[in-house]
């Protein structure tokens, strides 16, 4: 069976990200999260499109047209609360009210509209198009975020399957001990040179370590299934056969640690906040502009469209329709409310992004501790590892010489190789502790997101 490890394929942890942020369905389903928000920023921007309506009344009794009107009118919104606003109207008949006369041709107008009260500083169009810019600004660290959980998830399931392949390995070298030895001690029993209870120990300690072997390559399937349904459009079309194809790569991850400040005052959980408070902060001054009475002006040029260019000379004495809008709310109570709410918002933001920047900076500047301390213990175990496997050999010759025995050999094996165990649990701790830090940073290390 030795021959079909040395065939598996090395997976490293970098192509399973690249591979997880190509093809996984959530990753593919978070890239569409900012076009989504572009989709509807797209449709907020709808508010200045210009509108087209027009209508037609007619009334004909007894063979007898009472009247005809005719209207059509245009409105095209412009910045700062400016509508221009163009319409031609055309009536007739014998019963139409003096308003409603219009020349034979009908009658043309053109002008514009501004608020003179509220909505001159800021209006609900400008104020749905400023908060729409601003989530479609926002959607690329919300993705960054997304992918970051993600990320850590994948990482998490590898290092439990590189903690299980490893553990197989060492339990197959053990046994493949224990088989020599029982096999050597047979034959000499059989010979007279060993004794039943040295051939019985070496059968019992077989059969321990082949236990342990079926237990671990048991966990190692399941383990390697959890990193499997991660990778999509690979050659394995059976799952069960992932295990066999691939094995992990050895090689522990790092991060650049002298950028860990830097990944921390650009987290995106911060520029979030940043971008939430900007929204909140249109809101506040929509709030506070509607305390201000709404105060409307509109002026029309009227012209017959058979005489169109005379009269221009004089647009505010004649020819022209006015209108002037005056509306307020007596206790203006929603204004108020609106307004005490936004300035509540904008200041609960700004206490959680305070709260939130130093969170972050301590649990980055704890993990990178823990991570301190497991590279410590991985030095200390590969040291404790020698040793003991100096021990091992030691008592074989010991053994050999007639001066130990197979049971103190034994426990010799099994103190070396759980070690050996230890220290793949600690490579295995080491990469989620990495892994961790990544996911406390948001830090996504194919490049791919926007930082």
């Amino acid at each position: 069976m030795w021959w079909l490890w040395c065939l598996q394929v090395p997976l490293t942890l970098s192509d399973v990200y690249q591979r997880v942020i190509a093809e996984h369905p959530l990753a593919r389903s978070i890239g569409l999260y900012p076009r989504v928000v572009e989709a509807e920023a797209v449709a907020a921007r709808g508010v200045w499109d210009p509108t087209f309506t027009g209508s037609l009344t007619e009334k004909n009794f007894k063979n007898q047209l009472y009247f005809t009107l005719f209207s059509a009118n245009l409105k095209v919104p412009l910045w700062n609360g400016l509508d221009f606003k163009g319409l031609y109207e055309n009536t007739g008949g014998f019963s139409l009210n003096p308003e409603d006369i219009t020349p034979s041709a009908g009658l043309l107008g053109a002008g514009f509209s501004i608020p003179l009260g509220q909505g001159l500083l800021i209006d609900y169009r400008r104020a749905a198009i400023q908060k729409a810019q601003l989530y479609a600004r926002m959607a690329p660290h919300e993705r960054q975020l997304l992918l970051a959980d993600l990320i850590l998830e994948v990482a998490k399931d590898y290092w439990g399957w590189f903690s299980s392949y490893y553990k197989v390995r060492v339990y197959r070298q053990q046994l493949a001990v224990a088989a020599a030895r029982l096999r050597f001690l047979r034959d000499a029993l059989v010979q007279g040179e060993a004794t039943r209870a040295d051939t019985l120990e070496a059968f019992v300690e077989f059969n321990l370590r082949q236990q342990q072997l079926i237990q671990s390559q048991g966990e190692l399937f399941k383990k390697s299934l959890l990193v499997q349904r991660h990778l999509w459009n690979d050659t394995v079309r059976e799952p069960a056969h992932f295990h066999q194809l691939y094995r992990p790569d050895s090689l522990l991850p790092a991060i650049p640690r002298e950028k860990w400040e830097i990944l921390v005052s650009q987290h995106p959980k911060l520029r979030l906040y940043e971008f939430k408070r900007r929204v909140a902060e249109v809101n506040r001054r929509w709030a506070a502009e509607r305390l201000r009475p709404q105060l409307q002006a509109e002026y029309l040029f009227l012209r017959d469209p058979e005489s169109w260019q005379k009269g221009w000379e004089q647009p505010f004495r004649t020819n022209f329709k006015f209108g002037l809008t005056l509306g307020m709310s007596l206790y203006m109570r929603e204004a108020r409310g609106d307004l005490a709410a936004a300035r509540l918002e904008l200041r609960r933001l700004q206490l959680e992004q305070e709260f939130e920047a130093r969170s972050l900076y301590n649990k980055a500047l704890g993990q990178l501790g823990l991570i301190d301390s497991l590279a410590r213990q991985i030095e200390v175990q590969r040291e404790l590892i020698q040793g003991l496997f100096e021990l091992v050999e030691l008592e074989n010759i010991r053994l050999r010489a007639g001066e130990s025995d197979l049971f103190v050999v034994n426990r010799r094996e099994r103190e070396a190789f759980s070690a050996l165990i230890s220290l793949y649990d600690l490579y295995a701790r080491y990469g989620e502790a990495i892994a961790e830090l990544q996911g406390i940073l948001a830090w996504v290390e194919d490049g791919s997101v926007s930082k």
